[in-house]
């Protein structure tokens, strides 16, 4: 993942929560107004905890929840549902290290990075619109950081494995599961990116490795690169 800057915590819930094709491929189908501008647009619900404040670990499971519950419709509840499986994996990335957060001490008032295990606590309430991170026990709220920016970390790249990578293709081509040759390459490159943390695989190494494995060869290809020549 490339290096990005720290943005407000509300513009990434927005980016990763709301503004995602799971949740707005239902945007069309509300017919409440107030539903459509707001919470589409803003990530605005009217639930237990506030406006634009989420359970950490336990996010509502009805819109529009607390002490009415009231009914909404098929197209709002699909919309939510999929809005809340987004928000666990918001967390999950900061708990897991793939979004770093920062935030200001309530106490000293200095901001630092926050620890990812802060994600795993219960009890926590999240203000997504002004970033604040409170603990909630017997109904009685306590800030632990404010003004939360996130940015993503930037992750280390290590050697590609192309033995691991050969394995695990020429077992998908005994199945009969390879995709388009075609579109072979860009996805063999797009996958060692992500796992491996690189910014560019060689295309002669992509291709050469295209070619055999649809071929049928039984063993992976070797890099062609020249050795330099030492001079005496």
């Amino acid at each position: 993942m490339a290096p990005r800057s720290a943005q407000p915590l509300y513009a990434v819930y927005l980016e990763r929560v709301i503004n995602i094709p799971a949740v707005q491929c239902h945007r069309a189908a509300v017919t409440d107004d107030y539903a459509t501008a707001h919470f589409f647009s803003e990530g605005y619900h009217s639930g237990w905890y506030g406006e634009f404040h989420w359970s950490v670990d336990k996010p509502e499971p009805f819109p529009w929840g607390g002490l009415s519950k009231k009914p909404v419709s098929p197209p709002m509840q699909h919309a939510w549902n999929a809005a809340v499986a987004a928000f666990k994996e918001f967390i999950k990335a900061l708990a897991n290290g793939e979004l770093i957060a920062s935030g200001e001490h309530p106490a000293s008032g200095v901001r630092s990075e926050i620890d990812r295990v802060e994600w795993t606590r219960t009890d926590l309430i999240l203000d997504v619109r002004n970033g604040d991170l409170f603990e909630e026990r017997n109904y009685k709220r306590t800030l632990r950081w404010s003004a939360i920016v996130v940015q993503a970390a930037i992750q280390q790249s290590k050697p590609i494995d192309w033995d691991a990578e050969w394995s695990e293709d020429v077992a998908r081509r005994e199945k009969g599961q390879l995709p388009n040759e075609k579109a072979y390459v860009r996805k063999l490159e797009t996958r060692i990116k992500e796992r491996y943390g690189v910014t560019s695989v060689d295309g002669g190494d992509l291709r050469r490795f295209k070619v055999a494995l649809y071929r049928g060869d039984s063993e992976r290809p070797r890099s062609k690169r020249k050795k330099p020549k030492h001079k005496l």
